[in-house]
């Protein structure tokens, strides 16, 4: 997983601040009903931290009232929001860390490539991310909740400029 960290790292280092705005064309054929209440998770060394994520689920539920972005019934909506800290404790006691709000479909989708038609798991129709480090536990848990919000709003400036009212 350390090594997933690190590629991950290099890879979001190479791509552009303008990372979402292709993807807004996937957003405009869904409606509120279709999105699934934004859920939290975040995991240090690979180890869930369910408090760290209650506080960043308590961040996503005002994010999404402050920005007005209505979901559906937690039963029948079909694209997760998921936003996910995952981070690592290096030698020096620091934290590196990788954050993403991504919008995911609940349920396999079929693709077609050509002629041939494949199954796609957790197929991602939105997403924003990035990364970096804080000294110490403290400064880790501050942050799971605190970045909620401003990669919040810019999934919600994605969806309003797709469903302007």
């Amino acid at each position: 997983m350390r090594r997933a960290l690190l590629t991950l790292t290099a890879l979001l280092t190479l791509s552009g601040p303008a990372q979402a705005n292709h993807q807004q064309g996937n957003l405009r054929a869904l409606t509120a009903a279709d999105l699934c209440p934004p859920l939290a998770y975040v995991y240090v060394d690979d180890q869930e931290q369910e408090d760290l994520a209650v506080a960043a689920d308590e961040q996503l539920a005002r994010s999404a009232t402050l920005y007005d972005i209505p979901f559906g019934d937690p039963k029948t909506c079909t694209v997760a929001q998921i936003y996910t800290l995952d981070a690592f404790q290096t030698r020096d006691g620091r934290f590196l860390y990788s954050l993403e709000l991504s919008l995911e479909l609940v349920k396999d989708a079929q693709v077609r490539l050509g002629s041939r038609t494949l199954t796609a798991s957790h197929l991602q129709l939105w997403s924003t991310s990035g990364y970096g480090s804080v000294p110490d536990a403290e400064a880790l848990a501050a942050l799971a909740a605190e970045r909620v919000r401003p990669y919040y709003e810019e999934f919600a400036l994605a969806w309003k400029a797709t469903h302007p009212k």
